[in-house]
């Protein structure tokens, strides 16, 4: 059976409180999540290079999926730039808590499944209120 793991790659300080909320409602931290939170200062060389090692740590699994905040962004990009060089793995842009949730909920399976997961509950949850104020 395949596993996968997951890397979540934001403008910081996003990525870790997703984590924290995530943590909360499955009461344990996922040990196959990593988080790279860029902060505005960052030096983009020093982040790939950062999420370079956060993707050997992964490296037990069967893949990894990419989870990413906003495409064309900083993070954005790196997380482009990760996945580029990470053939076994899937980038997904447009990251909010049901989609991690989600992700998390899948990762016994391959990282193809996981990112289509991620991106059904994502969309699912994107959702307006059927209460009208006219």
């Amino acid at each position: 059976m395949s596993s996968s793991a997951l890397l979540v790659v934001t403008h910081a300080p996003l990525g870790n409180a997703l984590l924290q909320v995530a943590s909360h409602i499955l009461g344990a931290s996922p040990d196959f999540l990593r988080i790279l939170d860029i902060s505005p200062s960052a030096e983009q060389e020093i982040i790939v290079d950062e999420g370079l090692l956060l993707l050997k740590q992964l490296d037990q699994h069967d893949g990894v999926v990419i989870l990413s905040d906003c495409k064309g962004s900083t993070p954005g990009n790196i997380a482009e730039q990760l996945h580029s060089i990470a053939f076994n793995s899937s980038l997904v842009y447009g990251l909010n808590l049901p989609m991690l949730l989600r992700a998390v909920n899948y990762c016994g399976q391959s990282h193809h499944a996981v990112a289509d997961a991620a991106v059904t509950g994502g969309r699912k949850s994107i959702i307006e209120s059927e209460i009208r104020h006219d």
